[in-house]
């Protein structure tokens, strides 16, 4: 072999040798089977209202479900009204967060993200039906030893409501109760179409009063349009004064006033009547 022939030679061989060691391998199959995507947790929704609240534990929803909320147990008989109170103040037409589980039993959440059923375990409404969770334990623990809700008094803890106390006989010499009131109506101001006008109760019993509703009739037509120191409604002629809180007890021989303002069409004839929680009352 001369040597051009020898040189072409080794040229194809070194390119033969090149195109081997560049070709890329073949892609290795895995034999591992796919990962499994995730389980999605279960879905909150905030588009739901309370509707109704049958008992401390037990909600009707917007769209017309209705949901046992987990974690509570059943209301206890001494504390069920105090705890159908309880979830009307905080759930009723107010929006909340429930999981979409099968059974009718799911957790409810407050718009804020508070977990309901724990806030009124801690807060002694109900006793919770879940004792094996830290959580619900501890809180029913604390309400128990602050002795909130139903673990103070009456109920103390009890599941039903407790005997009354037997019935005691007033010492020898003791006055019978006896309600009694007056009334003085004064007219303060007289305007053509309107006037105001101030009224004091006085309790001439011996039983002081803890909560009042005084009652009186317009013989001519008048109507009140505003009051201080108490609330007044009015059906036609008959007019109603309910205290404020505040102004609600009326001791033996204390007394208590308001005033309006009212509306007149002709002339403005003082009431000739008036009642205190049902009884008649003097008037001056």
């Amino acid at each position: 072999m001369n040597g051009r022939r020898w040189k072409a030679a080794v040229l194809t061989a070194a390119l033969l040798t090149a195109a081997c060691v560049s070709e890329p391998a073949p892609p290795v199959r895995s034999t591992e089977p796919a990962a499994e995507p995730p389980i999605a947790p279960p879905t909150l929704t905030d588009t739901l209202t309370v509707r109704g609240v049958p008992d401390g534990r037990t909600v009707l929803l917007s769209d017309t479900t209705r949901i046992q909320i987990e974690g509570l147990a059943a209301p206890e008989e001494c504390w069920a009204t105090a705890a159908t109170t309880f979830a009307k103040g905080l759930l009723l037409d107010k929006p909340v967060r429930i999981e979409r589980v099968p059974g009718g039993v799911s957790p409810l959440r407050l718009q804020d993200g508070t977990e309901y059923a724990l806030l009124a375990v801690r807060q002694g409404i109900l006793r919770t039906d879940s004792p094996n969770d830290a959580a619900f334990a501890d809180a029913e623990a604390a309400a128990s030893k602050a002795g909130l809700g139903l673990w103070g008094p009456p109920c103390r803890g009890q599941a039903t409501t407790p005997a009354p106390p037997p019935a005691t006989t007033p010492p020898p010499g003791t006055p019978a109760p006896r309600h009694g009131c007056g009334v003085s109506y004064r007219v303060t101001h007289q305007a053509t179409n309107g006037f105001r006008a101030e009224v004091v109760i006085t309790n001439t019993g011996n039983v002081a009063v803890t909560g009042w509703t005084l009652r009186w009739r317009f013989t001519s037509g008048q109507v009140v349009a505003q009051v201080r120191h108490a609330k007044i409604s009015q059906s036609g002629s008959d007019v109603s004064a309910i205290n404020l809180p505040e102004f609600a007890a009326i001791p033996t021989g204390a007394t208590r006033s308001f005033v309006f303002t009212a509306m007149q069409m002709s002339d403005n004839p003082a009431p000739k009547s008036f009642t205190l929680n049902g009884h008649s009352c003097t008037v001056s």
